[in-house]
């Protein structure tokens, strides 16, 4: 009775020692998985950072391309307005948004928007094919001077700089070229 006492003993203090091996165990691929799915939530929260701050820039670069559109509008309207009275009526429509705020904004907006995408169709069908080519050997020639420029140690606003690009457009091209490598 003594004997089976102490196998039984044994054995309890066996069971014991692998219950708390594979809790241990148990714990730290918990913790493994926990980590990496920070990992990953933190790579998606700097992506989502990046393209933001990015659509940022380009909305900023819209807008100046719409006051740009703007101003060649008035401009046009100046002369346009001595010519006759046909013309005189949309001249005073163009100059009533600054003066009177965003009440009248949207039409002229509109009308400039619809503009600019014209400009873009037709630009986009005179190049078409050749572009195409000639950008991709443009974009390997700047991520070779990204990468040198990077390679010699300059930071991503003086590459920016040099080679007058946006910050964050050298930021992408640098994370994906990571993400390739």
């Amino acid at each position: 009775m003594n004997q089976t006492v102490i196998f039984f003993l044994i054995l309890s203090f066996l069971f014991n020692a692998l219950s708390i091996f594979a809790i241990i165990l148990l714990y730290l691929r918990q913790n493994r998985f926990a980590r990496a799915e920070q990992n990953v939530n933190k790579m998606v929260k700097e992506i989502e950072d990046i393209f933001s701050v990015y659509l940022m820039e380009l909305k900023e670069e819209n807008d100046a391309f719409i006051k740009k559109m703007k101003a060649g509008r008035m401009k046009e309207a100046g002369p346009a307005e001595k010519a006759g009275p046909e013309t005189e009526q949309p001249a005073p429509e163009t100059k009533k948004p600054p003066e009177t705020g965003e009440t009248a904004g949207p039409k002229p907006d509109a009308l400039i928007r619809t503009s600019a995408n014209r400009a873009y169709r037709n630009a986009a069908r005179q190049i078409s094919g050749e572009q195409s080519e000639g950008q991709l050997q443009e974009e390997k020639s700047l991520l070779q001077k990204v990468n040198d420029l990077q390679q010699n140690g300059y930071t991503v606003d003086e590459i920016a700089q040099k080679l007058n690009k946006g910050r964050t457009e050298i930021e992408l091209l640098l994370k994906f070229q990571t993400g390739r490598g």
